[in-house]
């Protein structure tokens, strides 16, 4: 099928997307878990770290992921405004929520807050500062919508880019932006001082900020998230289903772990497999194949990982200090600790998407026009929900 005819589809839901999202932010949460710090130090404390330490890859998946699902759920008739309302009624009620929710547990914990500190994370703009006291601040996970906010003004700009590159040349132009963000690593290791360097790592803070927060830079992934979804639009897929993209994205993930605590172990080896685990997810859905993460439970858990993903460093960290921030446990409470806190944050992002989240989509996201009856922006606000 042609592009054109092919936007039909647009408006369809990508439920296994969705549901991939909640394992995205899973890998996140195993990340903070691991570096919080519940665990005696010893062997099996280093191997917690080690084997959970792929909050990365999850990250990456939704920066890809977010530009799969703009161009895709993307309206022909759209102006600018109304799309930038849409995405900032979808991320401002939590992110200020959680922004304020951090700062009050912030200041029962007694932990020191600038104003240099707090304004930066407040008005998203931390990803561009590069001073982890800064980037880390209040909210940590934050720094990351930063980088989404930049890319949602960016975005009316990038697509009338990508849309003048024709059909049969997406492929060459995915393969030169994988190219790309495979060589910047190399440049950050060569260009960028790598001193001081950061506490287990072998790079600087600079050069961490550089590869892994930088907006500029992580742009890169959102528009070959662009070009993915133009591809499947275009019905120029490749016959690679979604066993064959979970491989690729396992190989990555594999090599990305090798290659820590080196720069080169970012975003290089897992950023197109993740690419076309999105694409391949995104054709399941449209051929009606098979996906283990179309179900019901998945889907469900999908809708809610935004919200899970801004409150669970959150939980993690301040049930952490609760429980007194020297003590630590062995393996079997850290296990039954871990499951009891991921159902805590479970339960308090569904109240966040339930009562802040949704509420706010379908109140301000696609307000009604003249003659328009509210039935169809209620149709259009929950068909435009899709994954960040």
């Amino acid at each position: 099928m042609s592009e054109r005819t092919a936007q039909s589809a647009a408006f369809s839901r990508l439920p296994s997307l969705t549901g991939l999202r909640f394992v995205a932010a899973l890998l996140v949460f195993f990340t903070h878990l691991s570096v919080e710090g519940y665990l005696a130090p010893g062997p099996a404390s280093a191997v917690f770290r080690y084997a959970f330490g792929l909050g990365w890859v999850g990250v990456e998946f939704f920066f890809v992921l977010s530009g799969f699902v703009l161009t895709w759920s993307a309206r022909q008739d759209d102006s600018r405004p109304r799309f930038w309302r849409r995405r900032l009624v979808k991320i401002l009620p939590t992110h200020l929520l959680t922004w304020l929710a951090a700062l009050l547990l912030a200041l029962w914990a007694g932990e020191a807050l600038t104003g240099g500190r707090v304004l930066p994370s407040l008005f998203l703009v931390h990803a561009w500062v590069p001073d982890l006291d800064v980037m880390r601040a209040v909210n940590l996970p934050s720094w990351s919508l930063s980088c989404e906010l930049a890319f949602y003004l960016a975005f009316p700009w990038l697509r009338a880019l990508t849309d003048r590159i024709r059909m049969d040349r997406l492929w060459a132009w995915v393969l030169g932006l994988t190219a790309l963000i495979v060589l910047l690593p190399f440049a950050d290791d060569a260009f960028v001082p790598g001193s001081p360097q950061l506490p287990g790592m072998e790079m600087s803070l600079v050069q961490n900020w550089f590869l892994v927060a930088l907006p500029v830079v992580r742009a890169l992934d959102f528009v070959l998230g662009i070009l993915l979804a133009r591809i499947v639009l275009a019905g120029r897929w490749i016959p690679l289903g979604l066993p064959g993209a979970a491989v690729l994205v396992a190989a990555g993930t594999a090599l990305q772990l090798a290659l820590v605590p080196t720069v080169y172990g970012f975003t290089a080896t897992v950023a197109l497999p993740l690419a076309l685990l999105v694409a391949a997810a995104a054709q399941a859905d449209v051929t009606g194949k098979a996906s283990p993460f179309r179900s019901r439970t998945a889907v469900r858990l999908g809708e809610i990982s935004f919200a899970f993903y801004m409150t669970h460093h959150l939980v993690l960290h301040y049930v952490r200090v609760a429980l007194g921030a020297t003590r630590v446990w062995g393996v079997p409470e850290v296990v039954g600790l871990g499951a009891v806190l991921l159902v805590a944050t479970i339960g308090v992002s569904w109240l966040s998407y339930r009562f802040v989240e949704l509420p706010a989509v379908r109140r301000w996201s696609d307000p009604v026009r003249p003659g328009r009856p509210e039935s169809v922006r209620v149709t259009a606000v929950s068909g435009t929900s899709a994954p960040n």
